[in-house]
């Protein structure tokens, strides 16, 4: 007769928690983008203008999400991001800043073949200030 085999239940939360932060192909191709950056402010019309950025998105950008980082003039963009997670279709990740009264971030992004749209939702940590960065890419060729 044979016992069953009792494995703990943090074994089993381990390995399930290493599965959740696995990267999947996102369908999005490498190449050159052209990303509309737009920054929103609760309850405030028109914060700035929006501004384009032009990057090239390797492979490994798209596998690790630094593809999908912040782009606009904001101190997250210098924080670790973490809990990165990618389908075919989507991407998510969060940012968590060190130190007191730290800031984060909550990304959530769609994908096509060339094209991208998400938004990044942040809290500046101690200065309890909210904001959000929309961004819309388009492939437009070929990094050089």
């Amino acid at each position: 007769m044979r016992l069953p085999i009792r494995v703990p239940a943090t074994a089993g939360l381990a390995a399930l928690t290493a599965a959740a932060c696995f990267a999947a192909e996102p369908a999005l191709e490498p190449g050159l983008y052209e990303v509309e950056v737009r920054i929103a402010l609760p309850n405030v019309l028109n914060v700035a203008a929006p501004t384009i950025a032009t990057r090239c998105l390797t492979a490994a950008d798209l596998q690790s999400g630094q593809g999908f980082s912040v782009l606009s003039d904001n101190p997250l963009k210098n924080c670790p991001l973490l809990d990165y997670h990618a389908t075919a279709d989507s991407a998510v990740y969060r940012i968590v800043c060190p130190g007191p009264n730290m800031g984060h971030a909550v990304a959530v992004f769609e994908l096509a073949p060339t094209t991208f749209r998400g938004t990044i939702k942040m809290n500046m940590g101690g200065k309890n200030m909210t904001m959000s960065e929309m961004q819309a890419g388009r492939r437009i060729g070929e990094c050089r």
